[in-house]
């Protein structure tokens, strides 16, 4: 069986419209935050950046830690923003990896292929599954979870370079997890460490795990 390969990421013109209706405009610094797991921030620092907007950031700590240092909040409805002006641009395609890549990749010598889904998902043993249980044949594990402290902030750099020893060694760099979000948050990472030839699987498990013929372990 042969699947359609799938993406996450919207075209050019449709992610230009989402920016400029929230107010964000070619020359606006863009600060993501998350409520909950950080990977929701991180995903979207990746886009911006997949879309050629440098300037965005990833609020350390997330609004868990603004909450726990008595930061100003706010409830109920956001206040209408002024649309922005924004270029469409086209997906810098070096940013983000296929299934035909992936595939491609496996057993290559100097490409690390990273899951960034939690042990017993790596593993089989439990957890979400996609399909088919496991990971993709010959990736390794680095849980996005292991990324951050308790208080959701990002490990030091001396931490983060022993946790991904093993990727630094090679020179390209494909991170997936179920659907091309927790993996944003090893892209991320890598990119604090200075590695810059990291893609990202954007349809991830989601899409390999549900065709048969690619390959898997446990």
């Amino acid at each position: 069986m042969c699947l359609v390969p799938r993406s996450w990421t919207p075209d050019a013109q449709t992610f230009a419209g989402a920016m400029a209706g929230y107010g964000v405009s070619d020359d606006s610094f863009v600060v993501a935050y998350a409520t909950a797991n950080h990977w929701w921030a991180t995903r979207l620092w990746w886009m911006l950046r997949v879309f050629g907007h440098e300037r965005v950031a990833v609020l350390d700590g997330g609004f868990q830690k603004w909450q726990a240092e008595g930061r100003p909040v706010e409830t109920g409805a956001a206040a209408p923003r002024k649309r922005g002006s924004y270029t469409p641009r086209e997906p810098n395609r070096a940013m983000v990896a296929t299934r035909a890549d992936v595939l491609a990749a496996i057993g290559a010598g100097d490409i690390c292929n990273i899951n960034a889904l939690h042990p017993k998902q790596h593993a089989g043993t439990g957890g979400v599954t996609y399909g088919r249980r496991g990971h993709i044949a010959g990736s390794v594990n680095v849980p996005a979870a292991a990324n951050v402290n308790a208080d959701n902030t990002f490990k030091s750099i001396e931490e983060l370079r022993a946790l991904y020893a093993q990727a630094l060694q090679k020179p390209k760099v494909i991170t997936y997890c179920g659907g091309g979000i927790a993996a944003t948050s090893v892209a991320l990472a890598l990119d604090m460490l200075g590695h810059r030839s990291v893609k990202v699987y954007d349809a991830s498990l989601t899409e390999w795990a549900a065709d048969p013929e690619l390959p898997m372990q446990t």
